[in-house]
C-alpha cells in the first residue's frame, strides 16, 4: 500500500481532503492516457447510433449504478431512449447492494435477451476489476452474436480488457480505502460515460453550439432554460422566445425553425424530419 495512505484513520480532515483531491487528479491523468482508445470506441458507438442502434451499459454494484445514472439522465437531457442500462440483480440492486448477483452468469444473458439485443446495438461492460462474472458473461454473449462490445475497467490486464472489441482501461491502481472501487475507479467510469453519451449525442444533432436543444422542458427550470436557448439562437428577447416556445407546443427545436423559416409548427416539424432533426442542417 502506498505510504501516503497508511494509517488513514489517523489523518486529520485537511490532510484527508488533500489526499482525496490528489488521488482524483491522478484519475484524470490515467484517463488521458486512454485518449486513443476512447476515440476509437466512441467512433464505433456513434456508427451504431447513426444506424438506429442502442447503447447498453451493463455492470454490477457501483459500475451498474453508474451505468443507470448516465442512461437515465440521457432521456431528459437529449430526449432519447438510445442509452439503456442493466444492473446485476435488477431494479432492487439500484438502491440496495446485492453483491451475490454479480456472480450469476446466466442472468447476464437473460437480462440481455429481455431487451431483445441485436447486432445493431453496442454493449458496454463496466467493471472496476475487469473480472466480474456477470459483466464478462454479458460481453461474451454479445460478442458471439456479432454485437459491438466495449469494456471499461481500471485493470488493464484483466479479462474485460481482453475479450471485447474495444477497451478503455484507465489504470487507477489502489484505492485510498482499499478495495472501495466506488472511489477512483467510480470517478473514471463516470467521466468516461459522460464522454460517451455526451459526445455521441452532440455529434448526432442533439446539441447546437453548446446548447441542449433537445432538453425536455418538464418543469419550471427547464422551461426557462428552453426559452433562454430559443432567445439565444434566434437572437430575440425572452418574451418573444416565450411566445415561440408555446406556439411550438414546447418543442425547442421547432420553435427555432419556425422563427428562422418564418413558418408554422406543422411546416417546422416536417423540415426537421427531412433534416433528421439536425438543427445545424436547417439554420447553419
Amino acid at each position: 500500500m502506498k505510504k501516503q495512505i497508511k494509517n488513514l484513520d489517523l489523518m486529520n480532515t485537511k490532510s484527508l481532503v488533500e489526499l482525496f483531491l490528489k488521488e482524483e487528479q491522478n484519475t484524470i491523468s490515467s484517463i488521458k492516457k486512454e485518449k486513443l482508445n476512447i476515440v476509437k470506441a466512441i467512433s464505433k458507438i456513434l456508427q451504431k447510433i447513426n444506424n438506429g442502434g442502442r447503447v447498453i451499459y451493463i455492470g454490477a454494484g457501483t459500475s451498474g449504478r453508474l451505468g443507470i445514472l448516465d442512461a437515465s439522465e440521457c432521456k431528459p437531457t437529449f430526449s432519447t431512449d438510445i442509452f439503456q442500462a442493466i444492473i446485476a440483480g435488477g431494479k432492487d440492486a439500484i438502491l440496495q447492494a446485492k453483491e451475490d448477483s454479480e456472480d450469476n452468469i446466466k442472468n447476464a444473458i437473460k437480462d440481455l435477451k429481455k431487451i431483445n439485443i441485436s447486432n445493431k446495438d453496442a454493449v458496454i461492460g463496466l467493471s472496476a476489476s475487469g473480472e466480474t462474472p456477470y459483466t464478462l458473461s454479458a460481453i461474451r454473449f454479445a460478442k458471439k452474436r456479432g454485437i459491438l462490445t466495449v469494456g471499461i475497467t481500471s485493470s488493464p490486464n484483466s479479462t474485460l480488457a481482453k475479450i471485447p472489441d474495444y477497451k478503455i482501461t484507465p489504470e487507477t491502481k489502489s484505492e485510498i480505502i482499499a478495495g472501495s472501487s466506488r472511489l477512483k475507479s467510480g470517478t473514471a467510469q463516470k467521466i468516461l460515460l459522460n464522454m460517451i453519451s455526451s459526445i455521441t449525442m452532440t455529434q448526432s444533432g442533439k446539441v447546437y453550439g453548446n446548447l441542449m436543444i433537445d432538453v425536455q422542458p418538464k418543469n419550471k427550470k427547464l422551461i426557462k432554460r428552453a426559452i433562454g436557448i430559443i432567445s439565444h439562437i434566434c437572437k430575440v428577447p425572452l418574451n418573444i422566445a416565450e411566445i415561440l416556445f408555446f406556439k411550438a407546443r414546447k418543442n425547442t427545436k421547432a420553435a427555432i425553425v419556425m422563427h428562422y423559416k418564418k413558418c408554422d409548427l406543422s411546416k417546422a416539424t416536417n423540415l426537421l424530419k427531412k433534416a433528421d432533426f439536425n438543427l445545424r442542417k436547417l439554420i447553419g
